[in-house]
């Protein structure tokens, strides 16, 4: 077992973490709007079928569930409570959510996925953070 928290992509992850830490409003619309194209493409379902497959094969379900934690600091508003509603916490979360969990997890088992499929799934922060999350 790893002593890295997310396994042996812990390095990319850590810097994409930062990177959409760093996110302003504007890179952050213009992900959640990239996002919501290219989740209607062939593509992108393919991506995903590959990645889901990748996880459960990989054995890297620690590490997965490890990654929870931080994006849920970054993407939950700073007066979140405890004591709303499942659906209510799940309303508030900063749109960008959704496209980074999917960027993190393709990250996560990139080294087990097509290059095309990573690719595919971080599209959406191409020109953001992609130049720095590489490697």
């Amino acid at each position: 077992m790893s002593t890295l928290p997310y396994g042996p992509n812990t390095a990319v992850i850590r810097r994409f973490l930062v990177r959409l830490a760093g996110l302003g409003s504007g890179d952050k619309a213009a992900v959640v709007a990239r996002y919501g194209e290219l989740t209607r493409t062939k593509a992108w379902e393919s991506a995903e079928t590959l990645l889901a497959t990748a996880i459960e094969r990989s054995g890297r379900d620690p590490q997965r569930d490890a990654l929870s934690g931080p994006l849920l600091q970054l993407v939950r508003p700073a007066d979140a409570t405890a004591t709303i509603s499942e659906d209510d916490a799940l309303a508030q979360l900063d749109p960008v959510a959704e496209p980074a969990l999917a960027a993190l997890l393709a990250l996560l088992v990139r080294d087990l996925l097509p290059e095309a499929a990573v690719g595919t799934l971080m599209e959406p922060f191409g020109g953001i953070v992609e130049a720095e999350v590489g490697g």
